[in-house]
């Protein structure tokens, strides 16, 4: 199993590495810097010691002459004193450590130049010691020592400061983890800001955690609501069916078994259409991909004599008025849902009178004579029913509405949005 590591143990690991990768840069930059200026510092002394050497040279024959204060200059490689042993590829013009088998501890250099000398071209070999220039080189190392131990000092500091700000950011989320893990399944109350030095970040990741928790409760919501309203509107077409089969078995007229055929066929039906519109509203299907079509006065008939046979009342008449047009992206089953509800809700509070069903341009109203909003209906699918047309209503961005009238009775109003609004 892979190993997770903690924030805080990330924080030490990556601040080890860049604070390893600092003092690894500083000790090269150092050497480098040692070494090159004291390559530039001894050629730069060892060129014009050589040119002192040549002169001195010059109408002599010595071979050995010593020029002030750091340098002896020898004519020819046997000439060298016994002590000092030349690195092998030595080149010319270019100065070089002695080599490590010299019977010295000093930090020699070496340089040979090709001179002419008495009119012959002489190799001459400048060994050069600088006493004034390792003392300072010392030195340099020293206040290296204590700059470099500053600087662990520094990086100790800045790990404690670091470590700081990692535990005030890190904080929130531990808080965060602790809150959703004490939650229950059920519990979608909104996730409150952790304590703490909160950053833009976590809010931005607790306003998308509830963001997803009212997502989840949506889905939960619809999931109960099927249950819901499948239970109860599902059982006056079963009781239709199961009504009209036990009267088939006891009539032999056929005007009577056709009309309960009819009554059975309107029953499946309308079983069909529950079955799909609740199920439709339980999936997430983009309204979008659906096509606009336009609602006919004869498919408002079809409703609305499903439902009166369901609820025959000779004291109320159900009119219809198409005074508009109507386009919409309801589909057929949904559409007879919604309509049905309001209709059967009407009838449900109207014990006489009118009840007018009227089409106008991307309107629709079912206006009763009933009891009112304050009154109590006569069947208990009035609240169930009207929860189903505002499921439907707000999947196909309908706007719904159920207002009293002056006089007496409601009217609930579904307004469709237009095509160039969706």
């Amino acid at each position: 199993m892979k190993l997770i590591r903690t924030s805080k143990q990330l924080t030490v690991t990556y601040f080890s590495i860049v604070a390893f990768a600092i003092i690894a840069f500083h000790f090269s930059m150092l050497e480098s810097m040692i070494e090159n200026m004291e390559s530039i510092y001894a050629k730069t002394r060892m060129d014009k010691d050589i040119a002192t050497a040549t002169q001195m040279f010059q109408g002599t024959t010595l071979t050995h002459v010593s020029v002030p204060p750091f340098s002896e200059a020898y004519l020819g490689k046997q000439n060298l004193p016994s002590w000092v042993v030349l690195e092998d590829d030595v080149s010319d013009d270019k100065p070089y450590h002695i080599d490590s088998d010299s019977d010295t501890d000093l930090e020699f250099f070496s340089m040979l130049k090709k001179v002419t000398i008495n009119r012959q071209v002489r190799n001459l070999y400048l060994i050069h010691y600088d006493e004034i220039y390792e003392t300072s080189e010392a030195k340099m190392f020293d206040t290296q020592t204590i700059q470099l131990a500053l600087s662990l000092l520094l990086l100790v500091v800045s790990l404690w400061v670091v470590m700081r700000i990692s535990s005030r950011l890190t904080a929130p989320l531990s808080s965060l983890s602790k809150n959703l893990a004490s939650r229950s399944p059920e519990d979608f109350v909104p996730i409150p800001i952790p304590d703490g030095a909160a950053t833009r970040e976590i809010y931005q990741l607790v306003d998308h955690l509830n963001g997803y928790q009212n997502q989840i409760r949506s889905l939960i919501d619809r999931e109960r609501a099927f249950n819901r309203n499948a239970s109860h509107e599902l059982r006056t077409p079963l009781m239709v069916m199961r009504g009209g089969l036990t009267l088939l078995g006891k009539s032999d007229s056929k005007e009577f078994i056709e009309r309960q055929r009819v009554r059975m066929i309107h029953a499946c039906q309308e079983m069909e259409d529950y079955i799909t519109t609740l199920l439709s509203l339980t999936r997430d299907e983009d309204p979008e991909n659906l096509s606009f079509r336009e609602v006919t006065e004869a498919e408002l008939n079809l409703i609305c004599r499903a439902h009166t046979d369901y609820q025959p009342k000779s004291s109320v008449v159900l009119e219809i008025l198409a005074q508009g047009v109507v386009h919409t992206k309801l589909p057929v089953a949904a559409l007879h849902i919604l309509i049905g509800n309001l209709v059967k809700n009407a009838l449900a509070c109207t014990e006489e009178g009118l009840i007018q069903l009227i089409m106008l341009d991307n309107e629709i109203k079912v206006v009763d004579t009933g009891c009112g909003l304050d009154g109590k209906p006569h069947g208990e699918s009035y609240g169930l029913g009207l929860m189903i047309v505002r499921d439907i209503c707000a999947k196909y961005r309908c706007e719904f509405s159920l207002v009293n009238n002056d006089d007496v009775g409601c009217t609930a109003t579904v307004l469709f949005p237009l095509e160039q609004e969706v």
